[in-house]
Formats: C-alpha cells, structure tokens, sequence
C-alpha cells in the first residue's frame, strides 16, 4: 500500500490544489512543510470569477493544461455528500492522477502513513476483531486504505446511505435517546422517523445559531429536552469556535457550557445515544461511564474526527463494558467524513 505523503515527495509532475477554501489552504501548508511546491491552484468554473488564493491566481483545468501540460498530480481540497458533485470528483479521477488527501494530523503533526498502521498493527488488529460483519470490515479496511493512499476508489467501494446506520440500532418508540451534536434537529428528526414515536429525548448542541434552529423545530414539544451545550468528561466550561455546517471545534478556555451524560440523567436509563461531537466522543464516553455501565445502550458513535479513532475510542468503550456487538459503517460522502462504530 503506497502512502500518499510519502509518494508525493518524490513527485516530480506539476502539482495542483484543486479547491480554494480552509482545507486548501492547510493542505498548501502541509505540502509546504514537507519541501512540496504547489504550482497552481484551481477550481470548478463556478468558483473562479477572476480571483485569487494564497497570492496565486485561481485557474480553471482547461488553463491549468495550457501551463503544464494534462500530466499534473491533481490534489482535490474540498468534500461533499451531493452526488452530483461526487460524481464530479469521480469523472476528474478519470482524467487525472487525482488523490483526495486525508488531511487528519496526529499530536506530532503527522499524518496517517503506512508506518502509522505498523505502530499501531496489535491495537488496529484488535478494534479489527471486534467487527461483527464482513462488510464493517470491508468499511474498516477500504477506509484505513483511503487514509494512507489519499485515493478515493476506496471510499466509493463502501459509502452507504445514513438511514442504514439508524436500521442497525433498531430503534424501537418507546426508546429514550440522546443526541450529542444535535446541529438543527437532523437527527433527532430521523430518529422519531426510524423510530416510530419516542419516550424522551435529550438534544446536545453547544453552537447558538444550530441550537436556535433545534428550538425553532423542537422547543417547547413534550419529552424533547434541548440543552445548548457540549457534552463532555464532566461539567465545566469551554471556548467554542464556530466553524462551516457541522465544523465546529471544542478548545481549551471558557465561555460554552460543557456537561456529562452522566451528570444530566443522574442515573436515569437512556436507551440510545448518538455521539458526533468533533473529536470529543472518548471525553462524552467518559462522561456516560456510570449511565453505560447500568444500561448498556446501543451506541452511534463517529469516528472520524481524529487520527486514532478507529482503536481508541473501541478502546475506551471497552474499558466500561465490554460485551458491545461492534459494527461500522461509512455515509455516501467524500472524503473520509462520516463513519461510524454502531455498538448494540
């Protein structure tokens, strides 16, 4: 298995940043890191309207191909769940030597390599033997292959639609669920729909403006609990940067309140609980300790969000309990986004 960040030093065809937005940009700077000199960047021709990017004028392809030549190393910088557009991505694959870098870094600023997988080989293997199904293991595979090659026929191989994660849990209506990363009641709609009805639900959602749009929707119903905050280890505070859609990001500092499950049911049962928190599932697991143990709910749990998720966070569950049936599954989407462990 060929790793794309080493590959790419090597490289000696025209490299090109397709996408001008925040992953453009810590692309262009990871690739600057490592000696690799981006030579344009370009973008579909919606985007273009005669601008500029990092101090370099944004091309279309067509422009792009007079420069250098249709033999270029073509990065793309940008994801998307609309087909349309993953089709897009696809046809480009056809015509260039197209890559989708996963951009997730470790604590040393690292990127996942094919030496990542051989560290870590005893914790990968075990999260690996846990898998309940052949195809969470096709999903666990393909995706680890994706995050080392930055190609995308891996991804494409596995993506499904959301509602068969949902199906797994088999919801039942008189289940109690918690939402950790309500956004703007998305899921704490498709739940009643899978569902049937519910007993009660409790909403997490530490973003205002998301949060705004979770009470518009569900403020004031019968049994929907709405609590703007984030969840975590135990109950605090901490500094809350907003970010595009559901990027946002939990840092160090005050400001947002942050509480546990544990502290919110106070030892009342929950049934089912959806985590997708931006990398703050292993605190919320820590925090749902005491509520875990007694109930052993079905768990939605992302694990997509940091560089270890797929060992660490089997690794934390199974350090409260550790009789779970584990399966994973991947949403329709590109590039890496949205996969999950469904514990049951």
């Amino acid at each position: 298995m060929k790793s794309f960040w080493k590959e790419i030093k090597n490289e000696k065809r025209p490299v090109v940043i397709y996408g001008t937005g925040d992953a453009a940009e810590k692309l262009f700077n990871m690739l600057k890191k490592r000696g690799i000199r981006t030579m344009a960047f370009s973008s579909s021709s919606t985007f273009l309207r005669d601008r500029s990017f990092l101090s370099y004028k944004v091309l279309s392809l067509e422009r792009v191909e007079e420069i250098f030549g249709d033999d270029i190393v073509l990065l793309l910088a940008f994801g998307s769940h609309d087909k349309a557009v993953i089709d897009h991505i696809v046809s480009l694959s056809r015509e260039y030597d197209l890559y989708m870098p996963d951009l997730l870094r470790d604590e040393e600023d690292e990127a996942v390599t094919d030496e990542t997988l051989r560290k870590e080989s005893k914790r990968i293997e075990w999260a690996y033997s846990l898998l309940s199904d052949s195809f969470s293991r096709d999903v666990f595979s393909s995706t680890l292959e994706y995050r080392v090659t930055g190609r995308i026929e891996p991804l494409m191989k596995v993506g499904r639609e959301e509602e068969e994660n949902w199906d797994l849990l088999e919801l039942k209506k008189e289940d109690i669920f918690l939402d950790g990363g309500a956004y703007n009641g998305d899921t704490v709609s498709l739940f009643i729909q899978k569902s049937g009805g519910y007993n009660e639900i409790y909403a997490f959602e530490p973003s205002s403006l998301s949060f705004r749009r979770l009470n518009e929707k569900y403020g004031g119903k019968e049994g929907i609990n709405l609590i703007n905050a984030a969840l975590g280890e135990k109950d605090g505070e901490v500094s809350f940067s907003l970010g595009h859609g559901r990027g946002n990001k939990v840092e160090k500092g005050g400001g947002t309140k942050v509480r546990s499950i544990d502290s919110i049911l106070e030892g009342r049962r929950v049934d089912v609980i959806k985590l997708d928190i931006e990398g703050e599932e292993e605190n919320a697991l820590e925090g749902a300790k005491e509520t875990i143990k007694k109930y052993r709910p079905r768990i939605l749990l992302s694990c997509y969000h940091k560089n270890d998720d797929y060992w660490r966070l089997l690794e934390k569950v199974w350090e409260i309990r550790d009789d779970y049936k584990v399966y994973m599954r991947k949403n329709i989407s590109l590039p890496n986004w949205d996969t999950y462990y469904v514990l049951k």
